[in-house]
């Protein structure tokens, strides 16, 4: 009552290119001519789920559970089902990727296909060769779209792109945009992460990221927002609004409440409909080892089983996760020598791995000591730096400009793990008030906010509020608000107040913080807030202070070395701090004014 057949192509296409087409068995199904599904998923008490899948072909209903997936990277992966309806009982199929050289190489398919009854049995042979036409079909389509670079040739108009021009988008960029459209196919343009095509083509992410929202300000895509799973790193069903945001997500997938972490989690997308692109494609599969490109191999290892793969492994830091047992993490570096990870599943004491390895292919080796079968994962353990995060995008300045209605429900609070906040005040702003007069002052004030508004969004910022005379602002890189902070009074030195120029206190401090929706708009809370405004009030005129912590961020004392500061920390006592906060004091273009 089974059969089992072996097929193979050998395809002029690289073989890791080949992985990112073959290895999304989602893909492969729907251009190999197999219907849409409907999943659903089973939770298990201790985490996870078992995933179900059904579809029917006319008065015939298949129903199936979807066993774990096992793969490893770009080598090979296999989908096990096993069937509850329809005409069969087991589907079992394996997909070996062999190189044969640099731009060729052979896929090895294996199937396995068991009948329900003795009456569907000769119905495997057609379901077999089915099978074959359609992997045919799609494996031929992935050689041509893997065997082409990944450079886009030009588009043959720019279209509805040309608009762009207005808002001052680069002309390469405009391209870029207009060519990947032209030839993208709908399930690309149904979820764009502008960082990923940054890197793709080779230009400015901050410049792909504001041609994607200006497009959107022109009516060209639609901006969405998703919470992304910290387990299986897949998002949660796309929304429309920031308000429509939540505190707490729960993935079906992985059977695990988490939070939404503004600039961890929260991520901002784009689509292509508003051009008559990216519609809903459906689901073919829920078995894809795409769908989690940050495990490098998943394996099932049997009851005290001994199971083995080789990786290559680049300098990094990665994760082993057994799953419902527990995580341990691994360095690669190039200052070991060691080139074998070996993995112990204890039955009290959880995970063991070997703390650090030379990068290269290695050899993993996994000995499960306990009495049950156990789905191990080799995952990256950093979190993606492509992500266009909730914070990163609402501390732009464009984004605030163009997307003001983008604003948090009330009363939703969501943590920052670390943002920059900066705080400045004008010298003798009193004074000048009475020296000039209330009109001349506020035009002076009014022009003053105008210029850090430019340097703030020059280095990649956004002024968040103004309060009299001085101006919030926030930046997702503490070094890149360094830079801001060090030109803001030489700058504004250039606006004159009854011919004394302008003179400028600047303060900042880079932690966690709360995003809130405060006078409609995303407002920052909480000790990194007050302590940078307080940071702010110990400069004097034409210096900039920040606290110890913030000046040993790595990036940030790189900066300060390039900058030819020598860090002389002192010990200030700040309002609202039991203890003295160690903080650096800079001094900018200009020379401060004796005391």
């Amino acid at each position: 009552m089974s059969l089992r057949a072996s097929w193979s192509w050998e395809l002029a296409a690289p073989r890791a290119r080949l992985w990112e087409y073959l290895a999304d068995t989602d893909w492969v199904n729907e251009h190999a001519g197999l219907p849409k599904i409907t999943a659903r998923y089973s939770p298990v008490d201790g985490g996870g789920s078992r995933r179900f899948a059904w579809f029917r072909k006319g008065p015939v209903l298949f129903e199936w559970e979807e066993r774990p997936t096992i793969w490893q990277v770009p080598q090979y992966f296999a989908v096990d089902r096993l069937y509850t309806k329809g005409p069969l009982a087991r589907f079992l199929t394996s997909t070996r990727l062999v190189e044969i050289d640099a731009g060729h190489t052979r896929v090895e398919v294996a199937v396995e296909l068991r009948a329900a009854t003795p009456l569907t049995e000769p119905l495997l042979p057609l379901v077999a060769a089915q099978g074959k036409r359609g992997a045919a079909r799609a494996f031929r389509l992935a050689e041509q779209l893997a065997a082409k670079p990944r450079e886009l040739a030009p588009p043959r108009a720019l279209g509805a792109f040309a608009r762009l021009q207005g808002d001052g988008v680069p002309g390469e960029l405009i391209a870029a945009l207009a060519a990947f459209v032209e030839n993208a196919q709908d399930r690309d343009l149904a979820r764009m992460r502008p960082y990923e095509l940054a890197d793709r083509w080779r230009l400015s992410r901050r410049g792909v990221l504001r041609a994607f929202l200006s497009a959107t300000r022109r009516g060209l895509f639609n901006l969405s927002w998703n919470v992304i799973c910290p387990g299986c790193r897949g998002p949660s069903p796309a929304i429309e609004a920031l308000g429509d945001l939540q505190a707490g997500y729960h993935c079906p997938a992985c059977n695990v409440p988490f939070d939404a972490v503004f600039d961890r989690s929260v991520e901002v997308t784009f689509d292509a409909k508003p051009l008559g692109r990216a519609k809903d494609v459906g689901l073919f599969c829920i078995a894809s080892p795409q769908r989690s490109p940050h495990v490098f191999a998943q394996l099932a290892v049997g009851a005290e089983e001994e199971r083995g793969c080789e990786l290559a492994l680049q300098p990094g830091v990665y994760d082993v996760n057994a799953m419902g047992v527990g995580l341990a993490p691994f360095v690669v570096s190039t200052e070991e020598q060691s080139g074998a990870i070996d993995v112990f599943l204890h039955p009290l004491t959880g995970v063991d791995v070997t703390h650090a390895v030379a990068p290269g292919t290695q050899r993993v080796t996994i000995v499960n000591e306990r009495d049950a079968q156990t789905i191990v994962r080799i995952e990256d353990g950093r979190w993606p730096d492509t992500i266009v995060t909730a914070a990163a995008v609402t501390a732009l300045q464009e984004f605030r400009d163009l997307f003001s209605s983008q604003v948090l429900a009330p009363g939703l609070q969501l943590g920052i793990e670390t943002i920059a906040v900066l705080f400045t005040d004008l010298i003798g702003s009193t004074a000048m008030y009475t020296r000039t007069g209330d009109a001349s002052a506020f035009r002076i004030v009014a022009d003053h906010f105008d210029v850090v508004r430019d340097i703030v969004d020059r280095y990649e910022g956004a002024v968040v509020k103004t309060i009299g005379d001085a101006v919030m602002a926030v930046f997702t890189d503490p070094a890149r608000c360094l830079d801001a902070a060090m030109e803001l009074d030489a700058s504004v030195s250039t606006i004159s107040a009854r011919g004394e120029p302008l003179r400028m206190r600047v303060g900042f401090h880079a932690g966690p913080c709360i995003a809130m929706r405060a006078n409609d708009r995303i407002d920052y809370f909480g000790t990194t807030v007050n302590l940078a405004a307080r940071l702010q009030s110990k400069a004097g005129a034409g210096e900039v202070t920040l606290s110890r912590s913030t000046a040993e961020i790595p990036r940030v004392a790189a900066r300060l070395r390039a900058l030819g500061q020598l860090p002389a920390y002192e010990h200030a006592g700040v309002k609202g701090l039991r203890e003295p906060v160690e903080i650096l004091r800079l001094h900018t273009q200009l020379q401060p004014e004796p005391a």
